[in-house]
């Protein structure tokens, strides 16, 4: 036995090095974009460091007007693009629409709005970034066991298979995160305490070793069978080596195929060897199938021992076993890419900072030589030879003089710098920085003297937005992944119904659960499968739905011209109260109700 696990443990050793190889090949092909990354944070940050010509360090500049900030800034979305499913088959319009409202209420649940706030900057400035979707299994609310979690990655924690630019096409890849040996304990209870921190800078370039934290490395990997494997460690200790890493996990007996409890130690069933492991078959409830075949099990006391006979033999029953599911499983890698705009040939996108960095590196060089200029400027004195005059703060200050000629000779030369075509300069670097991201003063909302008018001011904000329309894309299918992803891990692990709220058309909530057991349907050959056949966007009206204020200026318009009917009907005020409520106007609910109340039901109400 101890041979047996002298060999297991040899066996451990040998896979924790091969991936161990494999993330310093990984790292080393992907050391210069590591690199490119550090410098673009630091153009973001302000860097004051100035290169030559030959793009090597040179002196500090005395004063940076940090452009690079200024245009990711002005590009900053906080609008949250909202999840629309759509149904592909008829009969499962419902279930799309609660697919929809569930992912809604999740994006509150997991605070997005937080994360899409963080991100929308590391997007700009690194050309991408990246979500983990895991499924906590000791999270959730009273009734529910188990929550999603969605974790933002910077793009320097994921390391890609070299030479591969899609996530799904790849073999592997590998995640390293920043842990304290307290939460490694507690979620794999393994002890780290004896290892390190050995990549700080996963936690921002110049950040020092900490006591109590250590890097954990975690690759993911396709595994024979297609599906997704996961093997994790720290220094050399081995985490978790799971090549099913999306299975769902039972204690299973030996003997009879039972499931038990986790901790339990025997099988409730027929008392044999329990051995935790994957599981591929899971009961279907009753209210969905009716039992399967009988089969003969061995009778159980109250205190779980056997019932034995007259002879001593144990005593058998037999009793209906349910009909069997397969278990179902995500089948994707855990991570979210989000580009800022595609770049062939790379896995993230096209970086803006490095696209402005020539004209940011110039603005710090005219910075500084116009500080030089205006510092080595000033007034000059002259005086005769052997005249002094006071150098204090008195208001009046003496000079003391022999003759009127030595007064003739006391003078003041005013030297003011030139620096007009450094100015020139720097703002035309300025406007080529702006004109390679797309970005103009209307846009910005700065005074634009190209913009004679109103109209004119709005079209040339448009114009802008029209050429950012690829970012907000790749930002609009990005989210779309993200809300696929964590529907499959709602499908897949979900076994309590999880509660959500919506929004209906008449401005009132309706309150529900997100069962993941209306998903199972059964084929023309009696075949029980998971229907995940559903078409995943972003709302197109979120950004407008968000501008409350607008939308509620828009309804008014509507209102006055008749588009609910005439302004005098009752009718036509429930209806435009109906859309004011739908859209959180203050106390519209209210005064929808006390005009339902003065008018009787809602029976002329048109339909929304």
């Amino acid at each position: 036995m101890l041979h047996a696990k002298r060999d297991k443990s040899a066996a451990g050793a040998r896979r924790r090095q091969l991936w161990q190889q494999r993330l310093a090949a990984a790292r080393a092909a992907y050391a210069d974009t590591l690199a490119n990354m550090d410098r673009w944070e630091a153009l973001y940050n302000g860097s004051r460091r100035l290169t030559d010509a030959d793009g090597r360090p040179a002196r500090d500049s005395s004063n940076v007007r940090n452009i690079a900030y200024e245009l990711v800034e002005s590009q900053v979305d906080s609008t949250l693009p909202l999840p629309r499913v759509e149904a592909i088959h008829a009969e499962d319009t419902e279930l799309a629409r609660s697919i929809e409202a569930v992912l809604r209420h999740q994006i509150q649940l997991r605070g997005l709005a937080d994360l899409n706030d963080l991100q929308e900057r590391t997007v700009h400035i690194q050309g991408g970034s990246f979500w983990l979707v895991e499924w906590d299994p000791k999270g959730g609310g009273h009734c529910t066991l188990g929550q999603l979690s969605v974790t933002p990655l910077h793009p320097r924690q994921v390391i890609p298979q070299p030479g591969v630019c899609d996530i799904e096409k790849m073999d592997y890849l590998f995640i390293q995160m920043a842990q304290t040996k307290q939460s490694i304990y507690k979620r794999y209870g393994v002890d780290v305490s004896a290892c390190g921190e050995q990549i700080p800078d996963l936690r921002g370039e110049g950040e020092t070793p900490r006591e109590e934290l250590v890097t954990q490395n975690i690759a993911f990997y396709r595994n024979r069978r297609g599906g997704v494997g996961m093997f994790s460690w720290v220094e050399d200790v081995t985490l978790a080596d799971l090549e099913d890493y999306q299975a769902r996990r039972r204690a299973v007996c030996t003997d009879c195929g039972a499931e038990a409890e986790p901790g339990t130690e025997r099988c409730p069933v027929c008392g044999g060897k329990l051995e935790t492991g994957p599981v591929e078959w899971q009961p279907v409830p009753e209210t969905l199938a009716a039992p399967g075949p009988f089969a003969e099990r061995p009778l159980l006391l109250a205190d779980g021992s056997f019932a034995l006979g007259e002879d001593g033999e144990p005593l058998t029953q037999w009793v209906a076993a349910p009909a069997q599911a397969p278990c179902y499983r995500p089948g994707r890698f855990p991570l979210v890419l989000r580009r800022n705009v595609s770049r062939a040939g790379s896995l993230l996108g096209g970086s803006d900072v490095e696209m402005i960095r020539d004209q940011q590196d110039a603005i710090k060089k005219m910075g500084s030589k116009i500080d030089e200029k205006i510092l080595k400027g000033g007034s000059y004195v002259t005086l005769p030879e052997g005249v002094r005059i006071e150098t204090t703060d008195r208001e009046l200050k003496i000079i003391r003089v022999r003759t009127p000629a030595e007064k003739a000779l006391i003078g003041v030369v005013n030297v003011q710098p030139d620096v007009s075509k450094e100015m020139t300069a720097l703002e035309q670097n300025y406007q080529w920085a702006k004109s390679t991201l797309g970005i103009t003063d209307a846009y910005q909302g700065k005074y634009d003297s190209s913009a004679i008018s109103g109209t004119a001011k709005q079209f040339s904000a448009n114009q802008s937005a029209g050429r950012l329309q690829s970012k907000r894309d790749q930002k609009n299918q990005a989210y779309a992944r993200l809300y696929e992803l964590m529907f499959r891990y709602l499908l897949a692990y979900a076994d309590q119904p999880v509660p959500y709220a919506e929004r209906l058309a008449d401005g009132s909530q309706r309150f529900a659960h997100f069962d993941r057991w209306a998903f199972l349907k059964q084929d023309a050959a009696g075949e029980w499968y998971w229907n995940d056949e559903f078409l995943f966007s972003v709302d197109p009206s979120a950004t407008q739905a968000s501008n409350r204020s607008v939308l509620w200026q828009q309804l008014d318009d509507k209102y006055r011209a008749g588009a609910f009917g005439p302004a005098s009907e009752p009718a036509s005020r429930r209806l435009y109260w109906t859309m004011l409520a739908r859209t959180d106007f203050p106390h519209a609910q209210e005064v929808k109700t006390l005009l339902e109340q003065e008018g009787g039901e809602t029976d002329a109400l048109p339909p929304v």
